[in-house]
Formats: C-alpha cells, structure tokens, sequence
C-alpha cells in the first residue's frame, strides 16, 4: 500500500516513525526513491526514523516496495 500527503509552506523536514510488521521483512521507498529495509520491529516497539527535506517538495508518498510486507507508521512529525 501506499499513502500521499502534502506539508504546508512552512514546513521544513518531515520525521515518519515507522516499523516492519512483526518480524517480517519489510520494504518503503519515499517518493519513488530507492528501497529501504526497515531495521525496527513493531513488537518491540522501536521505529526507523525516516528523514525527509519537504523544502522544495511538499508532497511525501510512502509506498511499501515490492518483495516487503506491510510497514506500521508510529507518528509523523513536522519541523518548520
């Protein structure tokens, strides 16, 4: 799956806290960019931090990459 959003003007850096399902494997890209495996596992309850500077695009889309399962998003935070 995958989700889109976009930040308003004075938003700088986006923060997403995300996690692997249980222990699968899990895969996202940001924006269509390369694949990331996540390292954190959601039944421990420790995150990924993903970075993302929203200073010349405001738009985030975080899709799970093919040959990962589901990822669980925590928080997002916004910096600005």
């Amino acid at each position: 799956g995958k989700f889109t959003f976009t930040v308003g003007e004075d938003v700088t850096e986006v923060k997403i806290y995300v996690a692997k399902y249980k222990s699968n494997t899990a895969k996202i890209t940001i924006n269509g960019g390369t694949a990331q495996t996540l390292t954190k596992n959601s039944n421990d309850g420790n995150y990924d931090v993903i970075t993302i500077d929203t200073t010349t695009n405001k738009t985030i889309t975080l899709s799970t990459a093919s040959g990962g399962y589901r990822a669980m998003v925590n928080t997002i935070e916004f910096w600005g």
